[in-house]
């Protein structure tokens, strides 16, 4: 059946990425029709016999983008967010003082920011109450625009652990379990598990949280349902529970010991690499207060606890690059994930994890896949969207220059589609 020019996009760039591809392909354009991607091949083939635009119904010419100077690449997928937040510095204690209502409003406008950044599909990784629920539900109807958006809902916890005001307290094994249930029940797309503490001053970082059988039983639950499985840890213990429990993907992965101290454990890191679960190391969210005391610091002196802060922070920042040097090494599985919204990390700069992953080890097509088809994998949501394929969903980011050769590149944004859409930037 011929096809109308009206549904049909070529696009048409100086290279292309497709999430395939070792190296970045020239002479290339893609097809797109309605909402999924229709065609991708030479260039040349176009108008051939039998070629995507060979026998158009009405004998016009399709809407054609032609950027020699641009780069095409799937859409960006940051598998770690927290909508809710607002990236200004303010804990979670202090925003669970907000209601739910101003809670939504901003993830309204978190989305779309992140969406007009390049960003196509996120996970939301812990929301207050149903509030992650409610803006799929908006997306869906069109109320709010933004990017395809994945829902953990509330984080699963022990009680007064990390992240516990957000409404998932559950203590265990069948509590674990019941409480996964009712997410799914209420649509999740992905379980999220503290396994150790956190930020939360009711917790404790260094030490795990949820229990092996705990981590066991919610996992089992959620595979046996197809959802995927995260979980957040901030100790070396932690990482080890979670990978007894079979978790999917490990979220911040920090080698610590109860008390606090930083330890490179060689027995973990190759039980990482064998196992081949997801890693996100969320190593920008670490950098940003480091940046801004960095800068304090030229135009003005810092006081005596800023600078304890930055000694500590550059510390930090020095091991935690060093540790995931060393996995990378290694072959552990690395997973982009912002966790936006927490601390200093607004949404809208996803860029910016992929960034820091390039500077812990890996190369720039590599860090390209971390945020493109390798988080799709880790989501479960690969057969549509992270790569450019025919059948695919057209979200797709076009950049000026080749990020291969300079991963900047990736936020000099040209144009956003999502959904065969291209997406009108407010700023």
């Amino acid at each position: 059946m011929a096809s109308s020019t009206a549904d049909l996009q070529v696009i048409q760039p100086g290279q292309l990425i497709d999430g395939l591809s070792e190296t970045p392909a020239e002479g290339t354009a893609v097809v797109l029709q309605g909402s999924r991607i229709h065609w991708v091949g030479p260039r040349e083939q176009l108008r051939s016999r039998s070629g995507p635009l060979d026998g158009l119904a009405d004998g016009s010419e399709p809407q054609v983008l032609d950027l020699p100077q641009a780069t095409l690449l799937p859409g960006l997928i940051d598998c770690h967010t927290h909508t809710n937040m607002p990236g200004d510095g303010r804990t979670g204690k202090e925003v669970d003082c907000e209601t739910d209502d101003i809670r939504l409003l901003r993830s309204a406008r978190n989305v779309r920011r992140a969406l007009e950044s390049g960003v196509t599909t996120l996970a939301d990784c812990g929301a207050w109450n149903r509030t992650g629920f409610s803006l799929r539900q908006g997306l869906a109807m069109g109320l709010v625009d933004g990017p395809r958006v994945l829902v953990a809902g509330r984080p699963v916890t022990i009680t007064g652990g990390h992240l516990w005001f957000m409404g998932g307290e559950a203590d265990g094994p069948e509590g674990a379990r019941r409480q996964v249930r009712q997410l799914i029940k209420e649509g999740a797309d992905l379980i999220k598990l503290v396994a150790s503490g956190g930020s939360t001053v009711t917790s404790d970082p260094f030490r795990p949280s949820l229990t092996v059988s705990e981590l066991k039983a919610a996992t089992e639950e959620a595979h046996n349902r197809s959802r995927p499985v995260a979980a957040h840890c901030r100790s070396t213990v932690s990482i080890n529970n979670a990978l007894e429990a079979g978790v999917d993907m490990i979220f911040h992965c920090a080698f610590y010991d109860p008390d606090g101290s930083h330890r490179f454990d060689q027995a973990t890191a190759e039980r990482l690499a064998a196992s081949g679960v997801w890693v996100n190391p969320t190593l920008h969210l670490g950098t940003l207060r480091l940046g801004m005391l960095r800068q304090k610091r030229i135009e003005e002196d810092l006081s005596a606890e800023e600078s304890a802060d930055l000694d500590k922070l550059e510390q930090g920042c020095r091991v935690r690059m060093e540790q995931f040097g060393r996995l990378i090494e290694m072959g552990v599985n690395l997973v982009g994930g912002s966790d936006a919204g927490w601390g200093l990390y607004q949404f809208g700069d996803f860029q910016g994890e992929l960034l820091s992953m390039k500077e812990a080890g890996l190369s720039p097509m590599q860090a390209i896949l971390a945020g493109t088809r390798n988080t799709a994998a880790a989501l479960g949501v690969l057969d549509s969207v992270g790569t450019i394929e025919a059948g695919k969903e057209a979200d797709l980011l076009l950049v000026e220059g080749n990020p291969v050769e300079g991963l900047a590149a990736l936020r000099r944004v040209v144009a956003v589609f999502h959904g065969g859409r291209r997406v009108k930037c407010t700023a």
